[in-house]
């Protein structure tokens, strides 16, 4: 099975979905030459990259969803669709999962539905990058069981940091059930250099995470654009600061798996 990695912080407007959406894009970028694959798979009930990855719409046993909604686990394949790349693949999300969480207390292998999930179709793919919510809740948690490590979008502020160390201790509480979870790295995301106390975190952070801080994401109309034109920054920006940011970031990500 291909190297998973959730993406998670538990603090929300950090740009975590942004940030998955155009890591993955510019990943598809930089393998576009090979025969790698990657699979982003939304479980956050805002689905929000699944709108900024496709125009389709979904039923939703078409989604995430499906996986936790019965006690027989559908086809995990008819769960994967197409991006209009042609190696980036989306297991959408739905909003109706909010509903779902209700009930999934009371089913079967509730903590081990995507673990379950991935050994199905985890090996037609080289990454697997799942898009956590802003909490830590049951698809949180299905989340940290399946992945092999996780990677935390860090905003230069700190009630970021102060909630990093809480992230921390719950992620040491997962490694019971899960020992092989470790942590990838931090990215410093929506920097602003002219704002001094940011770039106080800044050098706080790289004191702190030396080279395990992956990447610096400034903060960028750019983005807000490719955003609002529910598309990615590989997309609607090939040749500005805010792709090549990302572009270093895939390509360090991918040279942590020795996929370059």
């Amino acid at each position: 099975m291909g190297s998973v990695i959730a993406l998670t912080n538990q603090k929300g407007g950090v740009g975590k979905t942004t940030l998955a959406v155009n890591l993955v894009a510019c990943l598809s970028d930089v393998w576009m030459e090979t025969d790698r694959k990657i699979l982003l798979i939304d479980t956050d009930i805002q689905a929000n990259a699944t709108f900024l990855l496709t125009k389709e719409s979904y039923s939703y046993r078409d989604t995430i969803g499906a996986l936790f909604q019965d006690e027989i686990l559908p086809s995990g394949r008819r769960l994967v669709h197409e991006t209009g790349r042609k190696n980036l693949f989306l297991v959408p999300s739905s909003p109706q999962m909010a509903a779902e969480e209700q009930r999934i207390p009371f089913r079967e292998r509730r903590g081990e539905r995507l673990s379950l999930f991935l050994k199905e179709v985890g090996d037609d793919y080289d990454l697997v990058l799942i898009d956590c919510p802003p909490a830590l809740n049951i698809f949180v948690l299905n989340a940290f069981f399946a992945s092999d490590s996780i990677l935390v979008p860090m905003p230069p502020e700190e009630l970021a940091v102060q909630g990093f160390e809480q992230l921390m201790g719950q992620i040491a509480a997962v490694r019971s059930v899960n020992p092989d979870l470790s942590f990838l790295g931090v990215v410093i995301n929506m920097f602003t250099e002219r704002i001094l106390v940011q770039s106080e975190i800044r050098s706080f952070l790289e004191e702190q995470f030396g080279d395990r801080v992956l990447g610096l994401i400034h903060r960028s109309i750019i983005l807000q654009e490719a955003s609002a034109s529910r598309t990615t920054v590989a997309d609607y920006a090939p040749h500005s600061r805010a792709y090549e940011e990302y572009r270093r970031l895939a390509e360090r990500v991918a040279s942590e798996y020795g996929l370059m």
